[in-house]
């Protein structure tokens, strides 16, 4: 494969040739200096472009510059602001100390970030004794600057450092003890370090992790974290690189997360060697919240031999958004903030052995919706994280907020010893009138003493509940539209949305007209979905408890003149932490009717239910505007049961589907998902176009929809009842190798033809604790290229013998049928745009069409943002993608490409491909103009291949203003 890129590296590069290169003026009219004073730039030590802070956060920030003139630099200069953001800094510094031609200096400045969410930069110089302003490039007359985000506020929500052992930490040969022991130090490591060196040899400040990988040719470590929740807005930073003096350094960091299942799924990764420099990692969490029962993992791995792989995660944490409340959007996590929600009266301090950590809501995660004076438990997880043992003179006590009808005082039972877990409940009733509804609550010791969690223990925890609807009405979607979280194939959506987006979009309708052109007086969700071919939107609304008696109701149609509208709908749900299960789906298309559903809930009942509403386009999304009328919960006395089609896929709920235009209707089939060979033309279609290659599915979501080109999991429908618990096929792509086979453990295999693509098939079983894994799996070389790709299909059955009573055994053959019909819809796919000049025109065009998401498949698993005569830095697709869109490029954007500009006249006689570290024969650079926010700046755009020789968007050089001809 075409080598991946260390953006520290080759941004470095940059800063060294820049010295060398003029760059253009802001602007700003001076009097320039004498040739005897000019500055280069050496880098950023602090605070590189881009950094995010939150509001009002105050920093330094510090540059490293060069005396290139031939004057010595005095106490007498002054590092002077000139224009931009200033952001509270004052208007000039003076130097303390003197700096010799030739010698450098690290200059600072106090800042504080801008009280609003944005993009900041401030511009610098030097002043000498004399007033005159000199700075930076051939000429001396450039700016230097300060580049930051500034976010809404965050918070601190998980330490990974202050909870190093409460992960379990593993080499691929087993688990590695922590804390650290000598003995096994071979197998690898991981320890706690106060204040580490990095690269540069500068003291990091703040506590890290030190992790040392197996000492083997591309040894691991990997640390798996509690189980955490993530929320939409949660980011996970570290700042990462290798420990002063580990000059062998060459490792890849990772972050992934490891599914109930025990599937891990790759979030972000980063490759780093010893180079002085270190990156800043700043990974939106936003895809992944809700994902339950997820464990985050840290991950480092050598490149080939790991003898001095020495790779420090700096300060890794989960920051969160903090509401002016003063409390996390979302549920506590095992670190809290240092806010404190104050309490009714002054308490009592606890005694210095006294401190909790809190693990996990148990039951009613916060926002959970309740009807009113509904009864409830809720139950908190907590560990003692103290050194004095609870007993039963310790108890759970309320503070301050909403009490619910709890009881003040509730001892605990038991014994907990210190690093030892208790489920803590209080039982509760909720208030009679809907709203928001927060208490307060604290553990308190036997002398009276209260304590809670957070880095002192004196944070309370809380209950946090929705109350809605009435005792007659449960919930009405419709009306909570936007309590809802909505996500696409794209990501998370803005709610509203914006009705043509292309991500996809959900609005709330009042009187929509239906398929024939009449109008319903019933609010309605208007839901439609990417637009993309069998494009998708779901969303996932607050965790109701369902009560006795309740249903689901709504009208589903298409929107009036919507002709091509051809959608499934799903109603899915998920109980805590557990898997999301399908409960009903139905396909609708524009043919003049609506269709009711009315759904019985009572094999949910007492549950925590988040109900998620979902579209699924039946081919092209184009026109599919799908109305959910009326989607509402109701409550009824007593629910006849009806009855149950054979067909129906819902465990026991099952849907009356009556058109409104037919006064005796009978029931429409529903899709069963266990796909026969007439529904193959209904299937989704999943495509690869990195790897080029895409195959059919029943018409199911992807529980895993990453930007992960290597690998892709889809669960499938299976017969419930039996002792199957899976079934899925997961798409693997493996470089670089040899033999084309699975990764599963097999006994047999034969080369097999179908449709004219010949596999290697492959059969196995694997087989843990019980747990029984039969494989088939189908493995074919992409023509003409090392790359493997490999279709594993599995089903994941329990041995029966694990069971008092066992369940009936599944029946391969009828739950195996659908893999052949799988496989045969499998087609290799050609490059869209082969040619480079194509491909970076068509980068342009979708940049002036702002189409993100196309433009994030052209991407390679990092993209470079490069500054002229500044540094750079390296993001994930989904993270470039924002920075474009905040950053740098304008709501209508003109970008015009000049393919015969002359490069290397433009960068001063560098050659454009070596600064950038890529191969001349295999790449191409071309020269953009209207880059920026206000459609001034140039860039120049690059474009390379892959080891199979497909084309990527690798990176792109930006010049602030244009770049500076000779």
């Amino acid at each position: 494969m075409f080598a991946k890129k260390n953006y520290a590296s080759f941004v470095l590069l940059i800063v060294l040739v820049s010295q060398l290169i003029p760059a253009a003026s802001p602007g700003v009219n001076r009097v320039e200096a004498a040739s005897c004073d000019a500055a280069g730039f050496v880098m950023d030590v602090t605070v590189p472009d881009g950094t995010t802070l939150s509001v009002n956060t105050p920093f330094t920030k510090t540059w490293r510059l060069k005396n290139n003139g031939t004057c010595t630099w005095t106490t007498a200069y002054t590092l002077a602001y000139v224009s931009g953001d200033q952001m509270s800094a004052p208007s000039s510094v003076n130097f303390s100390t003197s700096v010799a031609p030739g010698a450098t200096i690290d200059l600072s400045v106090q800042m504080i970030a801008p009280s609003a969410a944005g993009h900041f930069r401030g511009n610098w110089k030097l002043k000498n004794a004399a007033g005159t302003l000199f700075g930076i490039g051939s000429t001396a007359s450039a700016v230097f600057w300060v580049d930051i985000n500034v976010s809404a506020p965050m918070i601190e929500a998980y330490d990974f450092t202050a909870f190093v052992c409460a992960a379990t930490w593993h080499y691929d040969g087993g688990p590695i003890p922590c804390p650290f022991k000598q003995s096994v130090q071979q197998y690898g490591y991981v320890l706690r370090m106060e204040n580490p060196i990095l690269e540069n040899g500068t003291a990091a400040g703040v506590p890290g992790l030190l992790t040392v990988p197996q000492d083997k040719y591309n040894g691991v470590i990997m640390g798996v974290f509690p189980v955490m929740d993530i929320f939409p807005g949660d980011r996970f930073q570290a700042l990462i690189g290798c420990e002063y003096g580990a000059t062998s350094c060459y490792v890849q960091f990772e972050l992934d997360y490891l599914t109930p299942n025990l599937d891990l799924v790759t979030i972000w990764k980063f490759r780093e060697k010893y180079d002085g420099s270190f990156y800043r990692a700043d990974i939106d969490l936003s895809p992944y919240a809700y994902k339950k029962g997820i464990k985050l993992v840290l991950i480092v791995s050598a490149y080939g031999p790991a003898t001095g792989d020495r790779a420090l995660w700096i300060a890794p944490r989960i920051v969160r958004p903090y509401t002016p409340t003063g409390n996390a959007t979302s549920t506590p996590t095992p670190v809290q903030a240092t806010f404190t929600p104050s309490p009714t009266a002054t308490l009592p301090p606890p005694t210095t052995c006294d401190k909790a950590d809190f693990v996990l809501d148990v039951t009613v995660p916060d926002n959970t919706v309740i009807a009113p004076n509904q009864t409830f438990v809720k139950t908190w997880r907590m560990r003692n994280a103290g050194t004095c043992t609870w007993n039963s003179s310790y108890s759970l006590t309320f503070i301050s907020g909403d009490q619910m009808g709890g009881a003040p005082s509730t001892p605990l039972s038991g014994s907990i010893p210190p690093g030892g877990s208790i489920d803590i409940s209080a039982y509760l009733t909720a208030p009679a009138a809907n709203g928001i509804y927060q208490g307060f609550w604290m553990l308190r010791n036997p002398s009276g003493g209260f304590f809670g969690i957070g880095a002192n223990g004196t944070t309370p925890f809380w209950v946090k509940i929705n109350v809605a609807g009435s005792s007659s009405s449960g919930f009405d979607f419709a009306a909570n539209l936007c309590a809802a979280t909505w996500t696409s194939g794209a990501g998370a959506l803005a709610c509203p949305g914006t009705d043509g987006a292309p991500s996809g979009f959900a609005l709330a309708l009042n009187n929509p007209q239906v398929e024939n052109g009449a109008s319903d007086a019933r609010p309605a969700i208007l839901t439609s979905p990417q637009a993309i071919d069998y494009g998708w939107i779901q969303g996932a609304f607050p965790a109701y408890v369902v009560q006795s008696g309740d249903r689901f109701q709504t009208t589903l149609a298409c929107q009036f003149n919507a002709t091509a509208c051809d959608v499934f709908y799903r109603l899915d749900y998920q109980i805590g932490t557990g898997p999301i299960n399908t409960l009903w789906a139905a396909r609708e298309r524009n043919d003049g009717a609506s269709v009711n559903v009315d759904l019985d809930l009572a094999s949910l009942v007492g549950q925590n239910v988040r109900f998620i509403l979902t579209i699924l386009a039946n081919g092209s999304s184009s026109g599919d505007r799908a109305l959910w009328i009326a989607p509402r919960i109701v409550h009824t006395s007593a629910s006849p049961a009806p009855s149950v089609p054979t067909n129906t896929p819902a465990p026991t709920a099952v849907p009356t589907l009556a058109p409104t235009q037919t006064p005796n209707p009978t029931l429409t089939p529903v899709p069963t998902f266990t796909p026969t060979p007439n529904l193959v033309g209904d299937w989704l279609m999943y495509t690869n176009s990195y790897y080029g290659f895409q195959f059919k599915y029943p018409p199911r979501l992807e529980d895993q929809p990453s930007q992960n080109n290597n690998y892709r999991r889809i669960d499938l429908s299976f017969a419930q009842g039996t002792n199957l618990n899976e079934k899925y096929v997961e798409a693997t792509v493996t470089e670089n190798v040899a033999a084309c086979k699975s990764s599963k453990l097999v006994s047999a295999s034969e080369t097999v033809t179908i449709n004219g693509n010949i596999f290697l098939k492959e059969t196995g079983q694997e087989g843990a604790a019980g747990n029984i894994y039969d494989v088939v799996a189908y493995s074919a070389f992409r023509a003409g290229s090392s790359t493997c790709v490999t279709l594993n299909f599995v089903l994941h059955s329990t041995n029966p013998g694990a069971y008092p009573t066992p369940p009936p055994v599944f029946d391969m053959v009828a739950e195996s049928a659908v893999f052949s019909q799988i496989i045969s819809t499998f087609a290799w796919t050609t490059s869209i745009v082969s040619d480079p000049a194509n491909f970076a025109q068509s980068v342009v065009d979708r940049l002036n069409a702002r189409n993100f998401s196309a433009l994030q498949t052209m991407m390679d698993v990092s993209f470079g943002f490069a500054f002229w005569q500044s540094q750079g830095t390296a993001y994930p697709p989904d993270q470039a993608i924002a920075q474009l869109q905040t950053n740098y490029i304008s709501a209508s954007p003109n970008l015009v490409a000049n393919a015969s500009k002359d490069l290397t006249t433009l960068l001063g006689g560098l050659n454009p491909y070596s600064i950038m570290g890529l191969d001349a024969a295999k790449s191409l650079a071309l020269f953009v103009s209207g880059w920026g926010l206000n459609g001034t700046d140039e860039a120049i755009l690059y474009v390379t291949q892959r080891g199979d020789g497909s084309l990527y968007w690798h990176s792109v050089l930006i010049a602030p203003g244009g770049f500076a001809v000779p």
